[in-house]
């Protein structure tokens, strides 16, 4: 049976690395370019505000395109429309390097005009990329389930993961040596994305039957107690990105205010990417986790110690476990999230576009709430904010866990780990 299912593993990432590219290209543009951009934006004389508000313009875009897209355009062919949001994506990224070669060229610093198309490019650039994630989620995860949905996801994963460890600190190292170096970088990766989803074909991710032995038990789920943890989990997805959406804005600008540079906070990031990855890639490999309530739980009380660290810290000896805490637990949330809301649905493409909605949200509170607090209250007001978030999400899981359906008892998760079980062996 371990022989067969190996065998099945094998036939599912056949012919898919075109798409596993082209996320890993992806990963690696956005991850350079919204590294850098705090300090872009700065270089060109933006505010704390004007930080915030440009990854938060960039959700927003992708949050209301992301509905409409959810509800109108579910129908279209995943390779058409990721290569036509990997081409808007480029376009939008051009816009930027232009506006930023002129403010630099022409020494117009500081105009606000200049910020604002700045923001409006991010805005766009964030509708695009609305075409491309969740129809790459859609298309690579099939209609798979149990132990082969959790190793293609856990691939899929790995894959993003693992550029969002060299992309910051190529972003740090660039912008430290010239503002416009990020932006150049990002375009390119763009353009390898595009070329790599042209190589892709419309069976890239293979038929699930294909993969699925005809033996193999079929994966049972108790909805109610489904319905319960996926909710748990977008309740921890939320605060993950709310936490990331604070720290990776407004940490920047308080970080090198400090002294340091911005290639150390590059550093740090990619010590960041690094946990995230490893808690990603293990997460798809073992499936230990599934069904088990007081780990969405701990989610929130690690992400908090690592915002403490922050709060009160003032040497690389207190930031660094602070990411590594907060990549470490931003990879579970992510997995989690991923996983639960895959799970046992008929309508994935839906599935995954709430996960790609509560991501956005996330962002757009962090950022947005966190540029503002900044500007008008004090530097350590966003991590408090996003503190408070915590404790609140921390509220919300424990009523969920218990006012939903709270009448099912727990043995029932026991079946549910026995089907696991089943599926690797």
């Amino acid at each position: 049976m371990k022989k067969t299912f190996s065998k099945c593993v094998r036939q599912a990432l056949a012919n898919i690395w075109p798409l596993y590219g082209a996320v890993f290209a992806m990963a690696i543009s956005l991850s350079v370019l919204w590294t850098a951009m705090p300090f872009i934006v700065r270089n060109i004389g933006g505010t704390e505000e004007h930080v915030g508000y440009v990854w938060a313009a960039n959700m927003l875009g992708y949050l209301l395109c992301l509905l409409f897209a959810a509800s109108m355009l579910g129908h279209l062919n995943p390779r058409r429309t990721a290569r036509t949001a990997a081409a808007a994506m480029f376009l939008a990224t051009l816009v930027m390097a232009v506006l930023v070669y002129y403010a630099i060229a022409c020494n117009q610093f500081g105009r606000p005009m200049l910020i604002w198309m700045m923001i409006a490019a991010s805005t766009l650039a964030g509708a695009a990329m609305s075409l491309f994630w969740p129809f790459l989620m859609t298309w690579v995860s099939s209609d798979y389930e149990g132990a082969i949905l959790n190793r293609r996801l856990g691939t899929y994963n790995g894959t993003w993961s693992a550029a969002a460890i060299m992309g910051p600190l190529i972003g740090g190292v660039l912008v430290e040596m010239n503002t416009l170096g990020p932006i150049v970088a990002g375009m390119a990766c763009l353009a390898v994305c595009f070329v790599l989803l042209c190589l892709a074909h419309d069976g890239s991710a293979g038929p699930a039957a294909s993969v699925r032995p005809a033996d193999a038990p079929e994966v049972r789920f108790d909805r109610n107690l489904l319905l319960r943890f996926r909710w748990m989990a977008r309740v921890a997805l939320f605060c993950s990105w709310v936490c990331l959406g604070v720290s990776r804005s407004q940490f920047a600008l308080l970080f090198t205010s400090m002294g340091f540079s911005e290639m150390q906070f590059g550093i740090i990031i990619t010590l960041f990417g690094i946990c995230n990855f490893v808690v990603l890639t293990c997460a798809g490999r073992f499936g230990f986790w599934h069904f088990k309530p007081v780990l969405l739980l701990g989610v929130q009380m690690v992400l908090a110690l690592s915002l403490f660290l922050i709060i009160f810290g003032r040497t690389l000896w207190a930031f660094v476990p602070a990411f590594v805490i907060m990549g470490s637990g931003f990879g579970f949330a992510y997995s989690s999230g991923l996983y639960y809301g895959a799970c046992g649905s008929k309508k994935r493409s839906t599935q995954m576009s709430i996960h790609e909605v509560t991501i956005s949200l996330g962002v757009i509170v962090g950022a947005g709430a966190g540029g503002y607090l900044s500007r008008n209250f004090g530097i350590y007001w966003p991590y408090w904010f996003a503190v408070v978030v915590l404790a609140l999400g921390l509220m919300a899981q424990v009523i969920i866990w218990f006012c939903i359906d709270g009448a099912e008892n727990k043995g029932k998760m026991i079946d549910l780990h026995k089907d696991d079980r089943a599926n690797s062996e």
